[in-house]
């Protein structure tokens, strides 16, 4: 049997190697050297939302703003409210999924300005 028609036991093909990878003798793509020797700057201005024409900003940016969700896995979030609060804050999170916050159900637990959806495990062993 030839290795292009073995098949393993869950079966997969393995790949030849000429089949994967890139082109003989291909080099990866790089960006042409920048004329004036100074910092990249994107021609599509994308980042700063700056039309080409005129300079102006993109007044699209203003009705698209961006959502800032953060995902953490607390381990305990009681003891550490005042550490998420000071995140939340200075990092403009719109919205903080929480696993493992190890919270006593019946007992509340709020931040200003967030709205908070609770799961708590029925069951725990404490």
């Amino acid at each position: 049997m030839t290795l292009g028609n073995r098949i393993d036991s869950n079966g997969a093909r393995p790949v030849r190697i000429h089949q994967a990878g890139a082109a003989p003798g291909s080099a990866p793509q790089r960006s042409p050297p920048s004329a004036t020797g100074g910092p990249f700057i994107s021609s599509c201005g994308a980042r700063g939302r700056e039309r080409k024409a005129t300079g102006r900003k993109n007044s699209r940016a203003k009705d698209n703003p961006t959502i800032n969700i953060m995902h953490w896995n607390a381990e305990g979030v009681s003891n550490k409210k005042e550490e998420l609060e000071h995140f939340l804050y200075e990092n403009s999170i719109n919205i903080c999924c929480i696993q493992e916050t190890h919270l006593q159900e019946g007992n509340p637990f709020k931040i200003r300005g967030y709205q908070v959806f609770r799961s708590d495990r029925q069951g725990r062993k404490n």
